[in-house]
């Protein structure tokens, strides 16, 4: 295996990317790949992210099908039926197991929800229903968001092994992590995160959520149905996600690269 392949053409390889704590087989697992540089060839054992199938259940019908990385399974289920609006709040949920690649979760009021059909990310689009405007007074300082964007890259461990995966941290208003996780998927990799945070007792509404996926109107949906009133990305932003932030009031930042970050809507929360 060469550590740190992928990475070395981005940045400067440091070094707590080595001797990281992972599951293999579980999120990773080491493949031959044969080299081809300047004419040059050479096997090389390289490691790739896993994806498996996951089908989220809720009050005993499937709601949907996707492919994620295969850990953090309770907080895709929770994450997911926020960010898509499934269910109004975290409250409302009395139940969450895993059995297998079957997420289970139970809502108090055992209301049968419709299959969604099968889909290997978001099913919410850009769609504005059940979206309402965002009227948060929370600000936080550029510096101090730059601080948490810096912690990105740090907490991504399986995009260090594989390049393969997509990050999400949530943070308060100092800049200090509250939950992090990764998937192969922008869109898992936030509703894992938002699942985490709930988990823990996070109050969401009083929080930036940063990722290191493109910032569309599905990315923006999601965001706002969990709480968010901040949404960043070291991506780009798309034409979707900027009108959809300026619609309902969220600020959208993009760009997000020490020292500079370029925010799009609701620049009056970041001081």
């Amino acid at each position: 295996m060469t550590e740190g392949w992928h990475v070395e053409r981005i940045e400067k390889p440091k070094s707590y990317w080595k001797e990281e704590s992972l599951e293999p087989d579980r999120t990773f697992r080491s493949r031959k790949c044969l080299e081809i540089s300047e004419g040059k060839r050479k096997m090389m054992d390289l490691d790739v992210a896993v994806e498996e199938n996951l089908s989220i259940v809720l009050n005993g019908g499937c709601v949907t099908t996707l492919a994620a990385l295969p850990t953090q399974l309770k907080e895709l289920a929770v994450g997911f039926l926020i960010c898509e609006g499934m269910v109004g709040s975290f409250d409302e949920i009395s139940s969450a197991k895993v059995e297998g690649n079957i997420l289970t979760c139970e809502t108090k009021d055992h209301k049968a929800v419709p299959w969604k059909g099968h889909q290997c990310c978001s099913v919410g689009g850009n769609s504005t229903e059940g979206l309402r405007p965002i009227t948060s007074d929370l600000m936080i300082k550029a510096e101090n968001l730059l601080q948490a964007v810096d912690k990105l890259n740090q907490n991504a461990k399986l995009w260090r092994r594989t390049g393969a995966t997509h990050m999400s941290i949530i943070c308060d208003v100092q800049g200090e992590i509250l939950a992090s996780c990764e998937d192969v998927s922008r869109s898992s990799s936030v509703d894992k995160t938002v699942g985490s945070a709930l988990l823990s007792g996070v109050d969401l509404c009083r929080c930036a959520i940063i990722t290191s996926g493109r910032l569309s109107g599905v990315m923006v949906a999601k965001a706002a149905r969990a709480g968010f009133p901040i949404l960043v990305s070291k991506g780009a932003p798309m034409n979707s996600g900027v009108e959809l932030a300026e619609k309902i009031g969220m600020t959208l930042v993009a760009f997000a690269r020490n020292p500079n970050i370029y925010v799009y809507t609701g620049a009056e929360r970041i001081i």
